[in-house]
């Protein structure tokens, strides 16, 4: 495997959503290799058509971002045909992504196990980012959290573990609004105001709705004394707002929700952790997460994977073909119904509910 190894890196429309930003973080970790060449390119809908010709293709496949997309008709590529994996459940990594229709599987949850050789555990690739802010103490503890406005991220838990732990602090929470948020300005300033009137007396909450970019948002987090995320919700996935976070090098808590079963594999989540006993004890951990999850050991592993992949499909005739092709559409199937209901009631699903409806989706358009 060498720079004879062609890659095109499939992604959504640019929009203000996790989906989007994860599939770029993972793209700026795998352009970083010296095995193969790796271009990019944006899809949507309307904008479906795909140069020929490369080794493989790495899609970032989302039911909520590509409904729209008929994976079964991927085969057509003739080449190696991968995808990342956002949302999965503990030990079950097709819960929102069509298995057998793609070659390989490279699932962003280092706790997943499965027997189908198809599935490769991945961490979420952290971003090298120049430039950190400088942490200074501040005169009063600053304990900061944020993230899109969908449910179970716990905004308030966080005021109130602080009302509980401190007689004077400054809670942060930046919500910003998403392109694929149902209501998301209305339920942002919901939970501002929630936020605002549990906080005690000696406790202020200020509450932003900015959208920043990564390196705006890890400095934001290199400012607070804790970050700390302390969801309740009940859904596939695990959660990307840690990434900055630890990036930034700060002390860290979460809650014990199966969304940071990546981070309570490394540190006891809150309560069992006080929020004083996180801001004293975890920036050793946090530092040795952001090393075992670096960009460079995300490329190793994905060089691996490669290599396998690549080894399985010696037989077959590589693909040298020059034109395009198109990406074919759902048509109207039980498996588009559920992913068009997921974007409208995107979070509301149970696990049970959801695992039970794709499951008895049928795989081919009728």
């Amino acid at each position: 495997m060498s720079w004879g190894t062609r890659g095109l890196f499939i992604n959504n429309k640019k929009a203000q959503d996790s989906i989007h930003e994860s599939g770029v973080m993972v793209f700026n970790c795998l352009r970083l290799s010296d095995r193969y060449q790796l271009d990019y390119i944006e899809i949507s809908q309307s904008e479906r058509i795909l140069p020929l010709g490369y080794d493989f293709y790495f899609f970032n496949y989302h039911p909520g971002t590509m409904f729209w997309m008929d994976t079964s008709g991927l085969k057509g590529l003739n080449a190696l045909v991968i995808t990342m994996v956002l949302e999965v459940s503990p030990g079950d990594p097709f819960v929102m992504c069509p298995e057998k229709h793609f070659d390989g599987y490279c699932v962003l949850d280092p706790t997943i196990t499965s027997r189908n050789k198809t599935v490769f555990a991945f961490p979420r690739p952290l971003e090298a980012v120049a430039g950190i802010r400088p942490y200074t103490a501040p005169p009063i503890p600053i304990i900061g959290s944020f993230g899109f406005a969908t449910r179970g991220k716990g905004f308030q838990h966080v005021v109130d573990a602080v009302n509980k732990e401190f007689d004077r602090a400054l809670v942060r929470i930046n919500i910003p609004y998403g392109d694929f948020v149902k209501d998301s300005e209305a339920y942002s300033k919901f939970l501002a105001k929630l936020c605002i009137e549990r906080a005690k007396e000696g406790i202020e909450v200020v509450v932003t709705h900015d959208y920043m970019s990564k390196a705006e948002l890890i400095n934001w987090c290199a400012v607070n004394t804790l970050n700390c995320f302390l969801y309740d919700r009940n859904m596939p996935g695990l959660a990307a707002t840690t990434d900055q976070a630890i990036v930034s090098g700060r002390p860290l808590a979460v809650s014990g929700n199966d969304t940071f079963r990546h981070i309570t594999s490394y540190l006891p989540p809150y309560p069992e952790w006080s929020l004083k006993e996180a801001i004293e004890k975890s920036p050793a951990i946090v530092r040795q997460m952001a090393e075992d999850w670096s960009p460079a050991n995300f490329v190793l592993l994905f060089e691996k994977t490669l290599q396998v992949l690549q080894s399985r499909r010696r037989a077959k005739t590589p693909d040298t073909a020059s034109g395009s092709f198109e990406i074919p559409l759902f048509k109207k199937t039980l498996f588009t119904a559920l992913a068009q209901r997921y974007r409208k009631y995107k979070r509301l699903f149970t696990l049970r509910k959801i695992k039970r409806l794709f499951s008895s989706a049928p795989q081919n358009t009728v």
